[in-house]
């Protein structure tokens, strides 16, 4: 099992804060995140989430149907200032 690259950690970030429109009370599927990313890198995508999930930049949120992922606050801030060009990878979001 090969490390997250920390250009695919940056992505799944944006994404779900794509996603969720930037909200934190917004809770999205799985399925929602994956379809931003070619079909060849789902399975990395899958993998890379749970170590984002680890880093407290996202949570888990079960639903009745099935299990939905959100933005931390930490994950939010880091996020915004990855867009803004304020960091340049998840990397420095350690330090916040």
């Amino acid at each position: 099992m090969a490390k997250c690259s920390i250009e695919t950690l940056n992505a799944i970030l944006v994404a779900v804060f794509d996603a969720t429109n930037g909200s934190l009370s917004a809770h999205v599927p799985l399925e929602a995140v994956l379809r931003r990313f070619p079909g060849h890198l789902r399975g990395d995508i899958r993998r890379c989430i749970k170590e984002l999930i680890k880093r407290g930049l996202l949570t888990l949120h079960p639903t009745r149907g099935s299990t939905t992922y959100q933005l931390t606050q930490r994950g939010l801030e880091c996020t915004t200032k990855l867009i803004k060009g304020e960091i340049s990878s998840v990397e420095e979001c350690e330090n916040l």
